[in-house]
């Protein structure tokens, strides 16, 4: 039975000689090689969960690939496998070199990948520790890692690493109930995808003040589709943030995120102002074209204010998640 590592790209090793193989492999390559753009920044682990399925580890891995063309790194993939119970541990390394638009730019990047039992904690952090680039920064991405084994590496495997991230999204709710050892180096992905969004509804509600906005304000409502639970919450933190200094002592209650699932073809996203008179504000993030409306009544005229939204890649998410 294929295991999660059998899908990604890579030559399998003995674990023992991964580290000896990617050293002379860039000896090998000689002064004029592509060996003189292998500059590392930083270690990325990626850290898979035992329900991620292969197609679900290809795509976030080739995200990945992408991210390190930009900012070079060493990456380290780490892949559960019930079947590696009472057995070593396997692991395969890839390595690419990239040629940039200019063909003057050339990025090159390897990432050790590793095979485990679930249970092997302490081992596992024995094992990344020597694979990591010495006195370089270390990031942590957790993708389909159940909230409560986290809790199993804050001594290990996250002990050092100058950020962790996941994504809201895709991920339990109860991430959102673990107590960080440091929450100030822990971002959600989904926080990073909703900077766009942010962007353009703060820039349309700008050309009105606060006063104007928040008078016989009721409450407002964001709703999201089943897919965009991480942006749901993260859009109501922010109008939270936006509106904690005109009422401190109710913002739980004055913004809150609907039970009630967005269905249908139309919007992921959406929020809605309420007011004791006719105003309204009314948004939604369409789901096909990048665009947003906003419609505002506010003085007895209603506006209509169309936006494109130009949506981050996964690879820029992914740095607005580490570096921002």
């Amino acid at each position: 039975m294929a295991e999660l590592i059998d899908h990604l790209p890579g030559q399998e090793l003995p674990v023992k000689d991964v580290g000896d193989s990617l050293r002379q492999m860039w000896d090998v390559l000689g002064d004029n090689s592509p060996s003189e753009s292998h500059a590392s920044q930083m270690n990325v682990v990626l850290h898979f969960g035992l329900k991620v399925t292969p197609l679900e580890a290809v795509e976030r891995f080739q995200s990945l690939l992408r991210f390190v063309q930009r900012y070079p790194g060493r990456i380290i993939v780490l892949c559960p496998s019930e079947s590696r119970k009472g057995k070593a541990m396997k692991a395969k390394l890839f390595s690419q070199c990239y040629i940039g638009p200019s063909l003057k730019e050339m990025c090159c990047c390897e990432a050790l990948m590793l095979a485990y039992s679930p249970d092997d904690f302490g081992h596992l952090a024995n094992q990344v520790s020597v694979w990591l680039e010495a006195d370089l920064p270390t990031y942590h991405w957790f993708s389909g890692v159940r909230a409560p084994r986290v809790k199993n590496y804050f001594n290990t495997l996250l002990k050092s690493v100058n950020r962790c991230i996941y994504d809201g999204s895709l991920q339990d709710t109860d991430y959102l109930q673990i107590e960080w050892p440091q929450p100030n180096r822990v971002f959600d992905l989904s926080k990073a995808r909703l900077l766009p969004i942010r962007q353009s509804i703060g820039q349309s509600l700008s050309s009105y003040d606060m006063e104007e906005l928040t008078s016989g304000l009721k409450r407002v409502v964001v709703r999201h589709a089943p897919d965009q639970s991480g942006e749901g919450y993260h859009l109501a933190e922010w109008l939270k943030l936006c509106l904690r200094d005109v009422a401190p002592e109710k913002l739980n209650s004055l913004v809150v995120v609907d039970s009630e699932l967005l269905k249908g073809d139309t919007s992921t996203l959406s929020m809605e102002w309420e007011y004791s008179s006719d105003c309204f504000i009314k948004w939604q993030l369409y789901k096909t074209g990048n665009r947003s409306e906003m419609q505002v009544r506010l003085n007895g005229e209603t506006k209509q204010i169309p936006a494109h939204i130009k949506a981050l890649a996964p690879e820029q998410a992914l740095a607005e998640a580490l570096f921002f």
